[in-house]
């Protein structure tokens, strides 16, 4: 993604469609870690790499200058207050940024090693699964929610497909809920039955990382705790990225943390060390207000 500017692509529909974490990830942008060891040195099992990310609006920067790392089989949480660039982080790995004509993007998102800003739009799309804030499923069946990516891609046999909705809606805690009406409209579901099944519409390509972007702040206790179980889950088939406001929530699912304020990554690491044992004072001063 090197010096792209205000560059546009297709939204493609793979995983995605609908409406540094990494201890020794890289010392960044200065921030605290477990190992900085330069934004170069990068784990082996990392999905998503980000190097010396800059995006900017109009001259306004969102991000500035953010090494990250994502690993498989991992949770990472990203955290801070309102408008830090948690959403325009997410966004910049499954190149949705590079679609609003006012952005100015420079530095590399790498997913397994190649630049995103190079690869098709829907083998991205297909390899990085998003699910938004609001639940957004199609409005049509539970059945073709799911299948919708497979069938379009034509990644699973139609002889298969029933098989894999079943898989994926018991990764997510649906399938006992809605096994009997398969065929009933998405648009009838609870908010938390709505939101697993995007989630499980975003798995069902089998995605290389899924994205979620403050994923239970529309829903209440219980559903929250049905949707934090799903993800528990998830973590041992994906690498997965969750911006939240929810402290709380980052301490129960997070393996990672990376803490951002105004564009930059202030602190990265474990969950344990970011959050019981921070070392920057803008982390504490953040944290104390959750308290």
């Amino acid at each position: 993604m090197d010096e792209v500017v205000g560059t546009r692509g297709a939204a493609g529909v793979g995983a995605g469609a609908g409406n540094e974490a990494g201890v020794g990830a890289g010392a960044g942008n200065g921030a605290g870690g477990a190992a900085g060891t330069g934004a170069d040195a990068r784990p082996a099992d990392e999905v998503v790499g980000i190097s010396h990310l800059t995006v900017s609006y109009d001259g306004a920067e969102a991000l500035h200058d953010v090494c990250l790392s994502v690993r498989d089989r991992r949770i990472l949480a990203v955290i801070g207050p309102s408008g830090c660039g948690k959403t325009t982080l997410l966004r910049s790995v499954n190149r949705l940024v590079l679609e609003e004509p006012r952005a100015q993007v420079s530095g590399q998102v790498t997913l397994r090693g190649r630049d995103v800003a190079r690869m098709p739009a829907e083998e991205l799309r297909r390899n990085v699964g998003m699910v938004f804030q609001e639940p957004s499923p199609f409005p049509f069946s539970i059945w073709r929610n799911v299948t919708y990516a497979p069938r379009y891609f034509g990644s699973t046999p139609k002889r298969e497909l029933d098989g894999l909705v079943r898989e994926k809606l018991e990764l997510v805690g649906l399938w006992d809920e809605v096994s009997r009406d398969l065929r009933k409209s998405a648009l009838r579901l609870s908010g938390g039955q709505q939101q697993r099944l995007c989630i499980a519409r975003a798995i069902a390509v089998d995605p290389q990382v899924l994205l979620l972007d403050e994923p239970c702040s529309a829903l209440d206790v219980n559903a929250t705790a049905t949707v934090e179980r799903a993800l528990a889950r998830l973590r041992e088939r994906y690498a997965i990225v969750v911006v939240t406001h929810n402290i709380g929530q980052a301490r129960r699912i997070a393996d990672e943390v990376a803490f951002m304020s105004e564009g930059r990554i202030v602190e990265r690491g474990t969950a344990e060390q970011v959050l019981d044992h921070p070392r920057r004072d803008e982390t504490r001063a953040f944290l104390a207000g959750w308290r």
